[in-house]
């Protein structure tokens, strides 16, 4: 058994090269720093820079310290696991901080080996992640919250026995809630998007909101209107509705809301009223009639008696059933004599304006509850149906007298007159919409919302249904793809007017991303339907799950100008670098000539002349090779030729390369075992020179510039550290554009177009990779990117 204080003597020698550079690393970073014996039971050092208790000698009870409790058994596996494989060690886990406090950290620790292979120590850094952590958990508990009121909208919405909806400009439905959907016995997806012809209504009946629209639309007033449509469950029903124009913040109309309730049976107790009215008069006619001939037919009398008992006793039930209704719909009841103002309601109506039931209420007193805004609406209403037989059908608030509860209300009436003209009763009923009213205002806000952004965007929208295909698109994406606002488009259609260059590889996205899901993000020309006219387009999309079901829904955006720019630009860009690469090669020839011929020749002005134009040749070619590359990437003619190689092997290579290319700087190339990735060799090549030239030039001269290479989890990970100028958070977010340069006096004598790190990126994220940048400016900057294992 080897005695680990012993090897760690044996071991001294050989550390202290490095001990150095270890310790300017440990001051340099802000991380807690800490040490253990190979099995970790010992702790022999910890620096807690203030997150940690510090911890200056070897100590046993370091878990009890510094893990938090719930988390001990996962520490304890992941050491076990990193001890047996001599791996790094890595971990997310809660620990209990300097004050006592519960924090979070990132944990990494690092086996140090002797010559045999045998951990002789572990050296590691813990990372303060609190904030973030802290900050996750308070966005989980706001989308928590967020979920619970959209339920709560979705169930006032759905709840609700009225049949409420939206039309756009165009007759169609953009929203129809629950009792709607179940009255064309309907899913959404049958529905929405559709026109009335569509959802099953009439000729006549569609023509007639059509017309009510295109009459919204022109005086922005709501329509108020009664009409039968059949029941998918209940058969042929009749319902009065209202169309109410939803105006944007520009005053126009740009949806129309409705809402309808059933009133069939309302309207079948009025029927019937009628009809005993009429029956009643009939009989009373008879009656007459047979008063005159009393004389001769005593028998006809009493049977004419009889059958007037019969039509009283069925005005009698019907007036019951009327009432029943009223009762069992919790409507309030008023009648109002024309003559007298007398003012006579039932509990019910006295309870919506707040009184109660034994309480007396004039007409003044119920006006008096509604709000001031709406009190001379209401008023001015009321006194043209008593005196002018007008229309009287008013939604207005009110606040109660007694329990203060804010309540919308819709009031109906009608004016009654007898025969003789000389008496008149207004008469209705008063129902409580309160949650109905709300619900609508909810739907009405969010049409405002998602009309105006799609309007201000110009975008085109779709939806896919995952199961069957049915596919879905606004008036704006059938104009890009050329087909007329009212043609229906199948999927299949969509994609047949995709360049045929293009079809298959938008094709198979398309179904990649229904089947596995993530982000649809990509550009392609189409062809229009109609005019033939060729449109480039972006497409964005992913998966989204409604009533169980799940859908492909997203936006497209014409980029026509955009990407034509884009392909004259780079067209020209490659015709250039092709005609500049000919005069370039020739001219290098004829340098690489005239050296040869003066090598023994001893004018050092015309030798050290030569060498600077070869440099400048130099430059050259890399910029317009690096101009090549954009073009051919761009125009999708750049390959990826993959294959299985050590990434380890390849730093290697470009070390040695380095060390005879490179005398102005020092780099430092950190160790690495054998790391496989599947890319292409000499593009990843391509991505570290470039990375390395960029530190050299922005660094100042004898400074370090530091190369390494890890593994992480399932990626490998490659950094270029230097110790340069550093760049502002401003030009960081920008730096991988294409052409992007950083402005500054110290930039002057730097040259570059700004292509080098646009193609790093392109290659890296073309291998299924990222890159990112870490800089602190004065100081230097870490270029970093990783690769798929």
């Amino acid at each position: 058994m080897t005695d680990f204080s012993t090897r760690a003597v044996s071991n001294n020698q050989h550390f202290t090269e490095t001990e150095a550079r270890f310790n300017a690393l440990l001051k340099a970073t802000s991380d807690v720093i800490y040490s253990f014996s190979p099995d970790w039971s010992e702790m022999r050092e910890l620096d807690g820079r203030g997150f940690l208790k510090d911890t200056k000698g070897p100590t046993l009870n370091w878990k009890e310290n510094n893990v938090h409790p719930e988390d001990l058994d996962l520490v304890n596996q992941t050491i076990e696991l990193a001890i047996a494989e001599k791996k790094v060690f890595y971990l997310e886990h809660r620990v209990l901080r300097a004050d006592g406090s519960p924090g979070w950290t990132i944990s990494r620790a690092v086996p140090i080996l002797d010559n045999d292979g045998e951990i002789i120590e572990w050296f590691g850094t813990a990372s303060d992640i609190t904030e973030r952590k802290n900050a996750e958990l308070q966005l989980v508990e706001a989308r928590i919250k967020s979920d619970q009121q959209k339920r709560f909208y979705e169930t006032v919405t759905s709840n609700t026995p009225d049949l409420m909806y939206v039309f756009d400009l165009e007759y169609r439905f953009t929203y129809a809630n629950q009792a709607l959907l179940t009255m064309w016995g309907k899913t959404w997806e049958d529905a929405i998007g559709k026109s009335l012809l569509e959802n099953g209504y009439e000729p006549w009946h569609a023509e007639m909101h059509e017309r009510e629209i295109d009459n919204i639309k022109e005086n922005k007033q709501p329509i108020r209107g009664e009409v039968s449509f059949p029941h998918a469950v209940l058969g042929k029903r009749i319902y009065d509705y209202i169309l109410t124009p939803v105006l944007d913040d520009r005053g126009e109309v740009e949806a129309i809301a409705g809402t309808t309730r059933d009133v069939t049976d309302r309207k079948r107790i009025e029927e019937s009223l009628e009809n005993s009215a009429k029956d009643l008069q009939a009989i009373n006619e008879e009656l007459a009639a047979s008063n005159e001939e009393l004389a001769t037919s005593i028998e006809e009398v009493a049977m004419v008696n009889q059958e007037l008992i019969l039509a009283q006793d069925q005005v009698a039930e019907s007036q019951l059933a009327f009432r029943l209704a009223v009762s069992a719909a919790n409507f309030g009841t008023w009648f109002i004599h024309s003559t007298t103002r007398e003012f006579i309601t039932d509990a019910r109506l006295k309870e919506l304006f707040g009184y109660y039931e034994d309480e007396p209420l004039t007409i003044e007193d119920a006006l008096a509850q509604i709000t001031k805004e709406y009190r001379p609406f209401v008023a001015s209403k009321l006194e043209n149906a008593i005196y002018n037989n007008g229309d009287y059908d008013v939604t207005y608030p009110v606040v109660g007298l007694h329990d203060h509860r804010f309540r919308w209300l819709r009031a109906i009436g009608n004016l009654k007159v007898d025969s003789s003209g000389t008496f008149s009763a207004f008469t209705g009923v008063v129902m409580d919409i309160t949650e109905q009213y709300l619900a609508e205002a909810e739907v009405k806000l969010a049409a405002e919302n998602l009309s105006m952004a799609i309007e201000a965007a110009g975008l085109g929208t779709f939806q896919i249904n995952a199961i069957d295909r049915t596919f879905v698109a606004s008036a704006k994406l059938k104009e890009f793809f050329g087909f007329d606002p009212d043609d229906v488009v199948p999927y299949e259609a969509a994609i047949n007017q995709i360049h045929p260059d293009y079809r298959q590889q938008v094709a198979e996205l398309v179904e990649l991303t229904i089947n596995e899901g993530g982000r649809f993000d990509t550009e392609y020309p189409i062809i229009g339907n109609i005019d033939g006219k060729t449109r480039w387009v972006r497409a964005i999309g992913e998966m989204q799950q409604r009533n169980g079901k799940e859908y492909f829904t997203g936006v497209i955006n014409e980029i026509t100008e955009k990407k034509l720019d884009e392909i004259r630009k780079n067209d020209f860009i490659g015709m250039v670098s092709h005609e500049l690469k000919t005069p370039l090669t020739s001219m290098k020839a004829y340098i690489q000539v005239l050296n040869y011929r003066l090598k023994n020749y001893e004018e050092e002005f015309v030798i050290k002349t030569l060498e600077r134009a070869d440099l400048q040749v130099n430059k050259m070619t890399t910029m317009i090779n690096g101009f090549l590359n954009i073009s051919r990437l761009e125009s999708g003619k750049i390959d990826i030729s993959l294959q299985n190689f050590d990434i380890a092997a390849l730093l290697k290579e470009i070390e040695e390369e380095t060390q005879g290319t490179i005398s102005t700087h020092e780099l430092l190339f950190s160790p690495s075992s054998e790391i496989f990735i599947n890319a292409d060799r000499e593009k990843i090549a391509h991505v570290i020179h470039n990375l390395i030239s960029n530190a050299v030039k922005y660094s100042a001269f004898g400074t370090k510039i530091l190369i390494n290479c890890d593994t992480l989890k399932d990626e490998v990970i490659v950094s270029v550290k230097d110790q340069g100028m550093g760049i502002r958070s401003s030009d960081a977010i920008h730096i991988f554009d294409r052409y992007y340069r950083v402005e500054g006096e110290h930039m002057h004598s730097i040259s570059g177009f700004g292509i080098g790190l646009y193609l790093c990126a392109e290659i890296v994220k073309r291998h299924e990779g990222r890159i990112w940048l870490d800089s602190e400016y004065g100081v230097g900057s870490q270029f970093v990117f990783s690769l798929p294992i």
